[in-house]
């Protein structure tokens, strides 16, 4: 049997009223669902603008920390570097260098967060018109920089750097076309179930419909 895809909380159910009657104030704790609801809401309309921010951040940083290396702000810079140890290996001979200081993440690093970066960007222009790839086929695309990846590691041959990066963009390529139609799918459903609730509340006189936020 299949499960509703609303969720099991909601707003307490209101008394029954007179016609007339003022409703009933809400409780803490409805008022709390509702804020809480407010807020999935705009999460679930703005994702994609959530999603390319953190993107930015992650193309943006470890370009900043040579800069701020060449303009004596070292310590702000090691603390990227730091951060960026945590994602990367961050081996100088398979990473860029600007300004004369490496970058905070290698080449195949770069040209991942920066290719999900751009492909994301772009999927905000045709998502109305992009299904989501299958796994079968993101497994193609990824293969390439599983095999370049691992017979680097176990010593079997070298890598370049033009290698790590048309490897790691294949690999941004099925991360977005596999995620984002997806996100876009189940925010759109979670957009719909708050819009029906809240709309009925509104009608109830219990809060504001969402659409006004809008």
């Amino acid at each position: 049997m299949d499960r509703p895809v609303t969720p099991a909380f909601d707003v307490p159910a209101a008394p029954e009223l007179r016609s007339g009657a003022a409703p009933a104030p809400l409780t803490r704790e409805a008022r709390l669902i509702l804020a809480v609801d407010r807020f999935i809401y705009r999460v679930a309309r703005r994702w994609l603008w959530i999603a390319n921010a953190a993107g930015a951040a992650m193309v943006i940083l470890p370009l900043l920390a040579p800069l701020l290396m060449a303009t004596g702000h070292q310590a702000l810079a090691g603390v990227i570097y730091r951060v960026f140890s945590l994602v990367c290996h961050q081996m100088p001979e398979r990473s860029f260098f600007l300004f004369g200081y490496q970058m905070a993440y290698c080449q195949r690093d770069l040209a991942i967060y920066g290719g999900v970066l751009a492909l994301g960007l772009l999927y905000g222009l045709v998502r109305r018109c992009v299904s989501p790839l299958r796994l079968r086929w993101a497994a193609l695309l990824a293969l390439p920089m599983a095999i370049d990846g691992f017979t680097q590691l176990f010593g079997l041959r070298e890598s370049t750097w033009e290698l790590r990066v048309v490897t790691g963009s294949l690999f941004a390529l099925a991360v977005v076309w596999v995620v984002f139609p997806r996100l876009e799918q189940g925010f759109a459903e979670i957009r719909a179930v708050l819009e029906e609730r809240f709309d009925r509340l509104a009608r109830e006189g219990r809060a504001r419909p969402l659409v006004s936020q809008q």
